[in-house]
């Protein structure tokens, strides 16, 4: 337990850092150029990420799952970094040039100006630059779970000093979605030097000079969980999209702030699914009994329900006059709403880790019909319930998906229990 609670702590210490001044730099976004342009970026990262969740693969669940069988082959590994970059390469060009192309029709159905379809042209070239799939998997392979700690805390550090300087200066909405872009590009550079740093002390950097070569079981399975995060793509962008559209720019700022305060639950959460992934498909190579892996899963459920009940008597006692004195008082208007999304958020950060377990049992393409399911319920629901409820709607609809999924992997775990004991 020892060394998963150190990669642990390492990992929140950077997440909880990052998320402290992601919430910092948001003040300085709504207070510099208001919530309606905040809006705007947000509606434009959230169309130019859609496309990069579909297209633009990210290699790490597979570069993960295959490394135990190859790490003590210096060649076969070699040339799994190889195919796993060159994957991660090929498909971020094509989701650049997917934006590209579609652009002009993104303009129309968001009644665009000339100038906001251009701010999609310049925000895509971000998508160039995110190639985190391998580097992922190489820090988490090696847990080096400190580096991404230090990624982390770096980027946001110059996020936020970027974005404090524009509000002190009082500069217009060209450059805060000017740094918006940049920070991007910043993270995704950074996480690429700290694997090849790695590489290096690991003797690996030849696999820039190995031969080309077709992984076909890597390409599966990397095919099967990219397909699963494009089936997740409803949760993490619809949502933002349909308020752009039919809601206001002005309601989108209000959500996004929503989820951003809510979303340091992920911050403890995202660290807990990257370290017992690796530790689940190790056990589960080895294994083990699945006594021992339930008994894990148990303790560190408990310990997240514990951080989410602290987190939502902290908001709920000082949280809400700290966030009206960080961003305008309209927040302490959505308070039912925060509320609502922080339960919703506590329910499936505390179960977290059925679902590194469920990927590392082999389910994988019953995870597919699970997510198709959720997802599908989710993409139907979502536009009534915002034009019958608003922001309670989209939330109301969000806790509705994580129930189905939840529920399926618990029952699909505990009926086939036995073989795995």
């Amino acid at each position: 337990m020892n060394s998963i609670a150190k990669s642990f702590l390492n990992v929140l210490s950077g997440d909880i850092f990052a998320s402290l001044l992601s919430i910092l730099s948001l003040s300085f976004i709504t207070k510099g150029i208001g919530m309606e342009k905040y809006g705007l970026i947000i509606l434009i990262q959230g169309i130019v990420s859609l496309v990069d969740g579909i297209f633009n693969f990210q290699s790490w669940q597979g570069f993960i799952k295959f490394y135990p069988k190859v790490k003590n082959d210096k060649n076969k590994l070699e040339k799994m970094i190889k195919f796993s970059y060159l994957l991660d390469i090929s498909t971020a060009f094509i989701a650049f040039t997917v934006v590209m192309a579609t652009k002009g029709l993104i303009g129309r159905f968001y009644s665009f100006s000339d100038r906001e379809i251009v701010f999609i042209a310049i925000f895509s070239s971000y998508i160039l630059f995110n190639i985190l799939g391998t580097p992922t998997g190489i820090l988490r392979s090696y847990d080096r779970f400190d580096l991404f700690r230090n990624q982390k805390i770096l980027t946001a550090s110059v996020n936020f000093i970027l974005f404090a300087a524009g509000y002190f200066f009082k500069l217009d909405l060209n450059y805060f979605l000017g740094v918006s872009i940049f920070s991007n590009i910043f993270g995704g550079v950074l996480l690429n030097y700290f694997a090849f740093r790695i590489l290096k002390k690991e003797k690996l950097l030849g696999f820039i000079f190995q031969k080309k070569c077709l992984d076909r079981e890597f390409f599966k399975f990397t095919l099967y969980t990219n397909i699963n995060s494009s089936l997740d793509i409803p949760i993490q962008y619809f949502d933002s999209l349909l308020i752009g559209k039919y809601l206001s720019l002005e309601e989108l700022g209000i959500y996004k702030i929503l989820k951003t305060v809510a979303n340091i639950l992920d911050r403890i959460g995202t660290p807990i699914y990257q370290i017992l992934y690796p530790y689940f498909c190790q056990a589960a190579e080895k294994r083990d009994s699945f006594k021992i892996i339930y008994s894990r899963l148990m303790k560190i459920t408990a310990m997240l329900a514990g951080s989410c009940l602290l987190m939502f008597i902290g908001l709920n006692t000082i949280g809400f006059t700290i966030l009206a004195k960080f961003f305008q008082k309209v927040i302490l208007d959505y308070k039912p709403e925060i509320n609502l999304y922080l339960l919703v958020k506590s329910f499936g950060i505390t179960l977290i880790g059925i679902h590194p377990l469920f990927l590392a049992l082999g389910y994988i393409k019953k995870d597919t019909g699970i997510l198709l399911l959720a997802n599908g319920t989710y993409a139907i629901i979502l536009l009534p319930m915002i034009r019958n409820y608003g922001l309670t709607g989209v939330i109301l609809a969000y806790g509705i998906q994580v129930l189905i999924i939840l529920i399926s992997k618990v029952f699909i775990i505990a009926k086939n229990k036995s073989m795995h004991s």
